[in-house]
């Protein structure tokens, strides 16, 4: 590792300790036997992967890091929070299954962590910033985001409800929300659950 790799390392260890109270607030802790090892930063990446290397411990992970987040702080802080928020309930290892499924409510929950600290950090026009850039270039996850920001603006504890219930977040069925109290209209719990596509 070059000493430049460290000192990234270090940053991204950081900002993980900071804001991981933020997303346990926010969302609750970490899912049984989810274990994190760590980060690593890649140059040839586009965006954060999670990685998941042992079929024994199937929700042990690292987060690679494209090297590029490094040149834009609130890239890097929302590439940071999200991949934090995704890891309370990682997909986990799959071996050679075709794609990691989630649902709306798991991506718009990790873009909603983002959008948080962003605006803690960076004020309110960051965020309408960092949201137009997302409806214009990522409209899966603006839509996403808007539907958990309007489940959340009804009961700010709905995900930590529905997480005591179902650890792992895309396990959540519509059923869920009436055992858990969580009232939402029909239409969002349906969209919500609905399987992510970009």
């Amino acid at each position: 590792m070059t000493d430049a790799q460290s000192t990234q390392i270090t940053k991204l260890e950081k900002l993980h300790a900071a804001w991981l109270p933020m997303v346990e607030f926010l969302f609750g802790s970490a899912a049984p036997d989810v274990k994190f090892d760590g980060f690593e930063v890649n140059n040839n990446i586009a965006k954060p992967v999670m990685l998941f290397e042992s079929s024994n411990e199937p929700y042990r992970y690292k987060i690679q890091m494209p090297a590029r987040s490094f040149t834009n702080d609130v890239m890097l802080l929302a590439d940071v929070v999200q991949e934090m928020v995704r890891g309370l309930y990682p997909v986990g290892f799959k071996g050679n299954e075709d794609g990691n499924e989630t649902t709306n409510l798991c991506e718009g929950s990790a873009i909603y962590g983002a959008i948080t600290a962003i605006k803690q950090v960076f004020g309110d026009e960051t965020v309408d910033s960092y949201l137009d850039t997302l409806r214009d270039q990522a409209f899966a996850y603006y839509d996403a985001f808007s539907y958990v920001a309007t489940l959340l603006a009804d009961d700010p504890q709905a995900i930590k409800k529905l997480r005591d219930l179902k650890p792992f977040l895309f396990e959540v069925q519509k059923s869920d929300f009436t055992i858990v109290k969580v009232e939402a209209e029909k239409k969002i719990q349906d969209v919500l659950l609905f399987t992510f596509r970009t």
